[in-house]
């Protein structure tokens, strides 16, 4: 938060298990607000669907 009580919020998805670089996505910064709203779509690349079962969001 800064000096006016407002926050510059994101949101961070790991896909676990794994530490590579390509299983971190973040959104977009959304500037002086205490109540944000995102509508992206993040996509994780080189997934297969056997894979999705595998996996969890952190």
């Amino acid at each position: 938060m800064d000096f006016n009580g407002l926050a510059d919020p994101y949101v961070k998805l790991h896909l676990l298990p794994g530490a590579c670089k390509a299983n971190k996505l973040k959104t977009k910064t959304v500037r002086n607000t205490l109540n944000p709203v995102w509508n992206e779509t993040l996509t994780y690349c080189g997934i297969t669907e056997e894979d999705m079962y595998r996996k969890t969001l952190r």
